[in-house]
């Protein structure tokens, strides 16, 4: 019996993902206001409000757990204000590739666990900016995003691959697709000009010893997806928990105690976190 799908064509839909979409022309215009030197958060504002739903997305996230300000943002203006231009210019990068219903279940989950777990991680460390290193949690496997939309047969092939034969899902991936989904993601946030700070996490979540601009940041993504699997919130495509890398753990220096105080703090903000920017059906 002929194979259910062909390598040769499922490597060709990998190959395309190269030539990804530009970013959306509002949020480049809004990006490109935030990147100048003085950004104009009045006239980012203004532009991001003539979309409704970058503007629900915008207010969403900047309410929710990941950025400590609950309940307390009523207004682009001011969640753009509050948040200053290099964590509002990462904000807007996310929403436009926010949506992250894709066609496995506990996915969306799994992404805002990683995300609460790295806000938690990163504020208990005393790291600079938190907000964005929550922000890259959220994104972590952007890549499977992709892949799911723009190549669903490929993404249905590893799936299956990794469920079959025990393997992780990036495992699978690389053995039927010559490629992974940290890669795919560099892909698009190449292209999008991603500030390196979310980037960097997201691309080197599985090899966080390669990170060289934000080592530390990245070490904190990688054990918080990690951490969130071993939780058992959500589910990342496997059934395999992933170990951290030892090298990434010794520069986190986390023991019992500090372990104990991330997942108290992780427990308490993940449910509003969730309700914050649940993706609408």
């Amino acid at each position: 019996m002929a194979s259910a799908w062909d390598p040769g064509r499922v490597r060709r839909q990998v190959d395309r993902l190269r030539d990804l979409p530009a970013l959306p022309g509002i949020v480049e215009r809004i990006v490109a206001v935030l990147e100048q030197p003085e950004g104009d958060l009045a006239e980012a504002a203004a532009l991001v409000e003539t979309d409704q739903v970058l503007t629900a997305q915008v207010l969403r996230i900047a309410n929710s757990a990941f950025y400590g300000l609950s309940g307390r943002i009523g207004s682009v203006r001011h969640a753009l204000t509050v948040l200053g231009t290099t964590v509002s210019r990462s904000l807007v990068y996310a929403t436009a590739v926010l949506d992250l219903r894709i066609g496995l279940s506990g996915f969306w989950e799994h992404a805002v666990g990683t995300a609460v777990m790295a806000g938690a991680l990163a504020r208990h460390l005393g790291l600079d900016k938190p907000e964005e290193v929550s922000g890259a949690g959220l994104l972590h496997d952007l890549g499977k995003v992709v892949l799911f939309r723009q190549a669903p047969e490929a993404f249905a092939a590893v799936l299956a691959d990794a469920r079959a034969h025990g393997r992780t899902f990036r495992e699978s991936e690389r053995a039927l697709l010559g490629t992974d989904h940290a890669q795919i993601a560099s892909w698009l946030m190449t292209r999008w000009r991603f500030p390196l700070r979310l980037s960097e996490p997201v691309v080197q979540h599985h090899e966080p010893g390669h990170a060289k601009a934000v080592p530390v940041e990245t070490a904190v993504v990688h054990a918080a997806n990690t951490l969130v699997r071993a939780y058992g919130y959500g589910c990342g495509g496997d059934a395999r928990i992933p170990p951290v890398a030892p090298a990434a753990w010794a520069l986190l220096g986390l023991g019992r105690a500090d372990l104990h105080a991330v997942f108290d703090a992780f427990e308490r903000d993940l449910a509003v976190a969730h309700v914050a920017i649940a993706p609408e059906h």
